[in-house]
């Protein structure tokens, strides 16, 4: 499966990969008439690969977005690191197509929706176990009402935005981004182990040099970027008055 959202609450149409030599008519024999806008492919072994994710961004990714965001405008496309999306045909094709890119680690976006959905498919799943309808496990024909199921409880306007709004891509939030990577000060404990607040004005000189420290490797490592070195500076001298 491959997903696609956006920070508006928009979902594109799944593209499905079924594992195979071909199409089956078997397969999609039941489908209902939503279920005949999804894409369907194939493969060997049912996972992507660079031909797979140029039928992907040429034929859904890039007409579906450019209906939403309109004619000639520019699109921005935030996807892992998978080596499907950063070939060279794959690139050029973004280029051409004003579809600017930006690649995160793996799992950087495994938030929000990907635990949901798989928590509505497994539930339908169970159901259709229970009920005795089938008894040889599930085929492919079962598989994409189940799919369409989870789909409808897991893709709406309100997850998709929350599923943004965790990961801080949109709205932008550097706090929380830079929070979860700032190493976690040890906790002082008292002799029964509880956590010790700041007792003293020593205490608390203490906590704004541990945070001063922090600043200053922060901003270090901004030395090699285009960032403006002297404005920084400022704001490091303000966030060092507040503490």
């Amino acid at each position: 499966m491959i997903e696609t959202v956006s920070g508006s609450g928009i979902v594109l149409s799944p593209f499905i990969i079924n594992k195979g030599k071909g199409h089956y008519l078997g397969w999609y024999r039941n489908l209902t008439e939503a279920e005949r806008t999804y894409y369907f492919r194939y493969s060997p072994k049912g996972w992507t690969d660079n031909k797979l994710a140029m039928r992907w961004l040429r034929d859904l990714f890039n007409p579906e977005s450019a209906q939403i965001a309109g004619v000639n405008q520019p699109r921005l496309l935030i996807l892992d690191g998978h080596g499907s999306h950063i070939s060279f045909e794959f690139i050029q094709y973004c280029i051409e197509s004003g579809i600017h890119l930006i690649c995160l680690p793996a799992h950087s976006l495994d938030v929000g929706l990907f635990s949901p959905y798989q928590h509505f498919y497994g539930l339908a799943f169970d159901n259709h176990i229970r009920s005795g309808q089938s008894q040889e496990g599930i085929r492919k024909a079962v598989f994409i009402p189940f799919l369409t199921e989870a789909r409808t409880k897991t893709m709406t306007s309100h997850s998709i935005q929350q599923a943004f709004t965790a990961t801080s891509i949109w709205l932008l939030n550097l706090r929380r981004v830079l929070g979860k990577l700032a190493p976690r000060a040890t906790k002082q404990l008292t002799a029964i182990g509880v956590a010790r607040n700041p007792q003293t004005a020593w205490d608390i000189r203490g906590k704004v040099k541990a945070g001063k420290k922090l600043l200053d490797i922060g901003f270090m490592s901004l030395e090699d970027t285009k960032v403006d070195l002297k404005e920084c500076g400022e704001i490091q001298d303000q966030v060092v008055g507040i503490l």
